[in-house]
């Protein structure tokens, strides 16, 4: 009987460490549980307006890997061509073609950030 007094006591410190008992109001199912956000391992990364940003950024990481390839490319035959005037005017084709695609994708790109910004597609987010 004894260590039952004991319990008691020691569970109401713990429970209520000012000292005294606990109010009689009490109701342990008044408290609100708290619940943490459930978070995917990945973040944002496919949401709709993160999906549609990252596939710009791939987009843009795409075209500028293909415009490093053809300068390489055109590099290598403007150095190859030995002085024919063919070869090297084919090479220099390739690398204007190359400069000139990747000027427009970047204008198209400033003018969808513009648009984007005037007009709020996806919350802003292109």
């Amino acid at each position: 009987m004894m260590n039952m007094k004991i319990s008691k006591v020691l569970l109401s410190y713990i429970i209520n460490p000012s000292g005294g008992s606990i109010s009689p109001n009490y109701n342990p199912s008044s408290i609100p549980p708290v619940i943490a956000p459930i978070t995917s391992p990945f973040g944002d990364l496919f949401s709709s307006s993160s999906l549609i940003t990252n596939a710009f950024n791939l987009f843009y990481f795409v075209v500028g890997l293909v415009f490093l390839i053809l300068i390489i490319i055109s590099g290598i035959k403007i150095i190859t061509s030995n002085g024919n005037k063919e070869k090297f005017g084919g090479a220099q084709k390739t690398l204007t073609y190359a400069i000139i695609g990747l000027v427009i994708i970047i204008l198209a790109g400033v003018v969808i950030k513009i648009i984007s910004t005037i007009f709020p597609i996806f919350g802003g987010l292109i």
